[in-house]
């Protein structure tokens, strides 16, 4: 199984069409049509279900076209980390992070290297503790950070005690709007939009005796703007951290802090016995050096 094939492959994917993939991969259609036969041969499935106007992916396919995207990326990813080996100021970092307000200060350090001369481009992943560390460990980002406790001793861990604040976003009119603060009480009734991590590891923290099993869940969102705008259309109540959705000049929303929970602290996680590319050594660095000697607010 060669990459260029796994390139044909995903092209294909992509467009639905031979002609079109061949065409853009600059590969004659016949070519690309004999290449992708043998390799449902190799692997003894069935990848697309062809008719005479498409061509789409069977379930075995669509398996396939997820690992072939991590594959290639890597592939991608290791050639430029080994075209850029002797110039650590140039090249790319790749990270993965959550939606959360204390990221705007990786952006800073992002910032204060190229102005110092690096040329480093910075690929933000966003996903949950869940999809990130898939994505360390097989090697597509170099470091990722998350606001949950991970207890692994494959990775190497540092807390950078940037602190986020959980609230909730509700309508304007709703009774607990009248509140400063609201409960974990106050929503044990509401119907709750929340995170599907915020559930599975936080409320069996916050809720004793699995009450958290009990509770009207009435959406799970992966991106809290979805969330948000489930709020406004009376879903129910949108759990999430202050300051990721404006409400500023929004006419329906408000946002209420939540109390009685810890704050979530940022953590930078990276694999052990996995060498940093010089990008991230570089950013590691900068990142410890700024975390020491200022205090952010």
């Amino acid at each position: 199984m060669e990459n260029r094939v796994l390139r044909y492959f995903v092209e294909m994917a992509k467009v639905g069409n031979m002609s079109k993939a061949a065409e853009k991969l600059h590969v004659t259609q016949p070519t690309m049509s004999r290449q992708l036969k043998d390799l449902e041969y190799e692997l003894k499935v069935k990848l697309f279900h062809r008719t005479n106007y498409n061509i789409r992916l069977t379930d075995e396919g669509v398996l396939f076209y997820n690992r072939a995207v991590d594959i290639l990326n890597l592939v991608d990813k290791t050639k430029e980390e080994f075209i850029h080996k002797e110039n650590s100021k140039s090249g790319n970092l790749f990270i993965g992070c959550p939606e959360s307000d204390s990221i705007r200060y990786i952006a800073r350090i992002i910032a204060m290297l190229r102005r110092e001369g690096s040329r480093i481009c910075a690929h933000l992943h966003s996903g949950n503790a869940t999809d990130v560390l898939e994505r360390l460990n097989k090697g597509l980002d170099d470091l990722v950070f998350t606001v949950h406790d991970i207890d692994d001793s494959k990775y190497h861990i540092l807390d950078l005690h940037l602190l986020d604040n959980w609230g909730i976003l509700l309508n304007k009119n709703h009774p607990l709007a009248l509140k400063k603060t609201v409960s974990l009480e106050d929503l044990i009734t509401e119907p709750l939009i929340v995170s599907k991590q915020a559930y599975e590891r936080m409320f069996p923290l916050w809720f004793p005796n699995d009450q958290y099993l009990k509770l009207n869940i009435s959406a799970t969102y992966n991106l809290v703007y979805n969330g948000s705008l489930f709020a406004k259309e009376g879903l129910g109540v949108c759990l999430t951290f202050s300051k990721l959705i404006s409400v500023d000049n929004d006419d329906i929303l408000t946002f209420r802090p939540l109390s009685g929970v810890p704050k979530a602290s940022l953590k930078l996680l990276w694999k052990k016995n996995r060498p940093l590319t010089p990008q991230a050594s570089i950013f590691l660095e900068k990142l410890k050096q700024e975390m020491q000697f200022n205090q952010y607010d």
